[in-house]
């Protein structure tokens, strides 16, 4: 299975662009914000 690099904006904009997809964007965000307080 290949995984889409979400670095790119054209990727990320097709992954988290649609409003039916919110939940999903802001899940991510939440996911990374906890990644950068604990940096193990």
């Amino acid at each position: 299975m290949q995984f889409v690099d979400v670095k790119n904006d054209i990727a990320f904009r097709k992954i988290f662009g649609n409003e039916n997809r919110k939940i999903i964007l802001l899940s991510f965000l939440n996911a990374v914000m906890r990644m950068r307080e604990y940096p193990f």
